[in-house]
């Protein structure tokens, strides 16, 4: 078994760590954007998904409950097939909602961290009495 190389860490700076900070701002400013974009197209898709089941419902076509004949596992599974399409987009929008708002919450724990490291960073060099 051969031992797995050591990843080489270098030392940070203050510059390095106000490159770092500004890096990560604007990739919280680009993942807000992009949940909001993911929060829109779900509330469209379920919108979609409900008028699509309605009209389904209501439709002349819609198998009708009735002694004997149809039952409501009948109509709902017709209703349910007549909007199959539109309820996985709607479940995919939901599911990249979810991811958006994991991918936010992955860089606002980074930010923290790094927020840290770069406090750390300046206090370091400030002792050293070197600024930069």
């Amino acid at each position: 078994m051969t031992a797995q190389p050591q990843p080489k860490f270098e030392p940070l700076t203050p510059l390095e760590s106000e490159r770092q900070l500004r890096w990560v701002l604007n990739q919280l400013t680009r993942a807000q954007a992009d949940l909001r974009d993911a929060r829109d197209e779900e509330v469209a898709a379920k919108h979609v998904f409900e008028r699509t089941k309605r009209r389904a419902l209501l439709s002349g076509d819609c198998p009708k409950v009735t002694r004997g004949g149809h039952t409501t596992a009948d109509r709902d599974a017709w209703v349910d097939e007549q909007s199959a399409t539109q309820r996985e987009t709607y479940e995919l929008a939901e599911a990249k909602r979810r991811a958006a708002e994991d991918h936010l919450r992955t860089l606002r724990d980074q930010s923290m961290v790094m927020a840290t490291l770069a406090k750390s960073v300046h206090q370091a060099y400030q002792m050293s009495g070197v600024d930069r």
